[in-house]
């Protein structure tokens, strides 16, 4: 099943996470075959929903693989991201030789 894509922007804030230049959540449904004998289709239902965190951070973002952060959009078009805690799971240091040192955020929803 499709899922959604949240390209987050001024109105968001991030709690152990710094120096966010730029993040995406993106959320996706798994699914379930709920097709019972004798229809006529298959037929699917979604089941829990997965999100994920991309930020770029133009100095070091203030995290590590295993940290929490937490995510407040105050305008989400709708969506539900009040205080979302998401885990760590990648921190990556892009080092370019003609611009400035980023570092790339991996993180899924859900705390160790």
């Amino acid at each position: 099943m499709p899922g959604e894509t949240i390209k987050l922007g001024k109105d968001v804030s991030y709690t152990g996470l710094d120096n966010v230049r730029e993040a995406t959540v993106t959320t996706t449904y798994g699914e379930a075959d709920v097709t019972k004998k004798g229809d006529t289709s298959r037929k699917f239902r979604k089941t829990w929903a997965e999100q994920t965190l991309e930020a770029t951070c133009v100095d070091y973002p203030g995290c590590d693989a295993g940290d929490s952060i937490t995510v407040s959009v105050t305008s989400g078009n709708g969506h539900d991201l009040q205080a979302i805690e998401f885990l760590v799971t990648n921190v990556t240091q892009d080092e370019p030789l003609d611009e400035i040192v980023t570092y790339s955020v991996s993180a899924t929803r859900g705390v160790q």
